[in-house]
């Protein structure tokens, strides 16, 4: 079982908190900072690394600031400032976007992922864009998934391998009408061939909890962030899990079920 390092839980948290100061009970701590007074920024919903560079990190906002766009973090120490912002564009405009979930791919550039609105008629969406944020690519769920939606869609994002053998993981945020009480989808897709899989992923507790964010640690597991939606002093659950994914896409419901491995518990580790 691989180890989750004081960092990793920093950034889980940092992420959740918003880019503000935290340390873990071990002694590390991280903080966040921008070089450029014009770049604007708030709570991130999104954290991932450079596939090649060890000090670099990218992250996305939601739609609480109007414009999407990619920022670039430099880690020196126990700091990560935001050197520079990448915007995302499509067709020269900017897109309705939510983004919660970025991840670098193997190939160049980033897969984003887009959290629906169904009030205003927006589809969860999974986003290929090259290294300068312009958008290649817009995947949506397939209709027999997407018919089941609720206000809380697609959250974090991981992909593994490069051309015909790229796959791209999402976790939802929370159970749609579909899923089983304490369930919640895991969904796989393959832009080689189109192909969607879907896993049920078994919560800690039926209600209040979900996924958030999620990293591979190689092409068939995944560390994933399962928390409920309480501030971290009045939190019951944030731990990060492990899960192993089949290699195989194509089977359609019912979805199987897989097993999950408590890595670490995020509260434990902050007390």
């Amino acid at each position: 079982m691989p180890a989750v390092s004081a960092i990793f839980l920093t950034l889980v948290m940092f992420l959740m908190a918003g880019c503000n100061s935290l340390g873990t009970s071990s002694g590390f701590s991280i903080s966040c900072q921008r070089i450029d007074a014009d770049i604007a920024w708030g709570a991130l919903s999104g954290l991932t690394a450079d596939i090649s560079k060890k000090k670099v990190l990218y992250a996305v906002h939601d739609h609480n600031l109007p414009d999407p766009e990619i920022l670039v973090l430099s880690i020196s120490g126990t700091q990560a400032v935001i050197t520079r912002s990448i915007p995302v564009r499509k067709d020269g405009a900017v897109p309705a976007y939510d983004l919660e979930g970025i991840t670098h791919r193997l190939n160049g550039g980033f897969w984003l992922a887009s959290e629906g609105k169904p009030g205003r008629q927006l589809p969860n969406l999974l986003i290929r864009t090259d290294e300068a944020g312009q958008v290649q690519e817009e995947v949506s769920l397939p209709p027999s998934v997407a018919q089941y939606r609720v206000k809380s869609g697609l959250e974090g994002i991981a992909s593994t391998g490069t051309g015909n053998k790229e796959r791209v993981t999402v976790v939802f945020q929370r159970r749609w009408k579909d899923d089983p009480a304490g369930r919640v989808k895991i969904g796989q897709y393959w832009p080689a061939g189109g192909e969607w899989r879907f896993y049920l992923y078994p919560l800690d507790a039926p209600k209040g909890t979900g996924l958030s964010a999620i990293t591979a640690l190689d092409n068939n597991r995944f560390a994933m962030l399962e928390r409920d939606d309480k501030p971290f002093f009045k939190a019951g659950t944030k731990a990060v899990y492990e899960v192993t994914l089949p290699h195989q896409p194509g089977q359609e419901q019912p979805y199987p079920l897989i097993g999950k491995t408590r890595l670490v518990d995020v509260l434990s580790a902050y007390n």
